[in-house]
């Protein structure tokens, strides 16, 4: 069952209509969050090109983004991941996260075809 929007805040709800796209395209999307304060380039550099080597022809990260806090402060950053294979995909994702120094704390939302929060 898909997961009801109403339920979801801002930032899930777009990640909702990643997933639909994506499966319309007979792909799996995962949005992988993590609660380290990295902007664009580190994240980039740390989680991005690493990960996406990693799944090689299984997928791709297809995007990322920084949530800010207060200030000039970051919260935390995310990762927009697209997989060919869902089980197989997510396999290599938590193993790659692991080997780039992810944190125990990171999570790796799937929202279709429900929404389903995962740890590493």
């Amino acid at each position: 069952m898909l997961p009801n929007p109403h339920e979801l805040d801002g930032r899930q709800k777009v990640m909702l209509e990643f997933a639909l796209a994506a499966a319309e395209d007979g792909q799996h999307f995962f949005y992988v969050l993590i609660r380290e304060p990295l902007g664009p380039f580190e994240r980039e550099e740390k989680y991005e090109v690493p990960v996406g080597e990693a799944l090689g022809e299984l997928g791709e990260v297809t995007g990322g983004g920084s949530q800010m806090g207060d200030g000039d402060t970051i919260e935390y950053c995310g990762l927009d991941i697209v997989v060919n294979d869902r089980d197989r995909g997510l396999a290599v994702i938590r193993k790659s996260l692991r080997a780039c120094g992810a944190q125990d704390n990171t999570v790796i939302e799937e929202y279709v075809p429900e929404f389903n929060p995962m740890g590493l």
